[in-house]
């Protein structure tokens, strides 16, 4: 194993150490990105996303529309496959990301 290999697991190593001193209540979406090994740019595409379909929900609520499914599908194929949905939508609004929007997924949820 060379010295970088080594750094490398010695790193990943103490991320397990600390992602397990996380409070997960506090901090759950930044838990996920960690426990799901999430990379900034699959971060920042999600988050793209979502900004996207908030715009569209807006947009949609103005037009008089009620229920958001279609939305709600969108952000379910372009999830990393290791994150759960629920629990990622429970995370991001929790942490205050796109709040109106996960709410808005939270409430079609429960619904089915």
């Amino acid at each position: 194993m060379s010295i970088v290999e080594e750094r490398l697991a010695t790193l990943e190593f103490y991320m397990e150490l600390l992602l397990k001193q996380m409070d997960r209540s506090t901090f759950p979406w930044d838990y996920l990105i960690i426990k799901g090994k999430l990379s900034r740019r699959e971060v920042q595409a999600l988050y793209q996303l979502c900004e996207d379909l908030s715009k569209e929900m807006e947009k949609q609520k103005a037009e008089g529309f009620v229920t958001f499914s279609p939305l709600l599908i969108q952000f379910r194929q372009a999830l990393p496959p290791q994150l759960p949905l629920e629990e990622t939508i429970a995370a991001l609004r929790t942490q205050g990301h796109y709040v109106q929007l996960m709410e808005a997924f939270q409430k079609l949820i429960k619904k089915k």
